[in-house]
């Protein structure tokens, strides 16, 4: 499991993991935002703009609707390209499809197979490994309108 921008660092070995016949689920948890270098950031008053956001024209051409306007790479053709399987989920209730959707993929295909999991922009994430070190640097979103980029990609 990781987020969208720890997952580009070291997107590559995913071919590894096709070439090697290495049957596993990958989760990503995109919400393009780099919020752990933005919380960092934060502690030293250095707000300065971080984001992967853009609008992917190649996605908006081919009529993919799987990936949301402003969340820029298309995770799903990257490890595609790279001879592994993908699935994009941005409905909270067909998560739990997509995993056991991937774990049949794995079975099938023996290769890596990323999960995709597209949340708010807007997120603050654990700095460490307990949830008690999340650090939210915002006031928390409690309701649909006080999350604007969750009610455009929940719509």
């Amino acid at each position: 499991m990781s987020g969208d921008y720890d997952f580009q660092f070291l997107i590559e070995e995913l071919a590894v993991g096709a070439q090697f016949n290495l049957p596993y689920v990958h989760v990503v948890v995109n919400n393009s935002y780099l919020g752990l270098i933005r919380q960092a950031q934060l502690n030293f008053d250095m707000n300065y703009f971080v984001s992967l956001a853009f609008d992917n024209i190649n996605a908006q051409e081919s009529g993919d609707h799987d990936l949301p306007k402003g969340y820029g790479v298309d995770h799903r053709r990257v490890a595609e390209g790279l001879g592994c399987k993908a699935i994009q989920v941005s409905d909270p209730a067909l998560i739990a499809p997509a995993l056991t959707r991937a774990q049949q993929l794995t079975r099938e295909h023996k290769v890596p197979v990323v999960v995709e999991i597209f949340l708010e922009r807007i997120t603050n994430i654990a700095m460490g490994t307990d949830i008690d070190k999340v650090v939210e640097h915002n006031e928390l979103a409690t309701t649909i309108d006080d999350s604007p980029t969750a009610a455009l990609l929940f719509d």
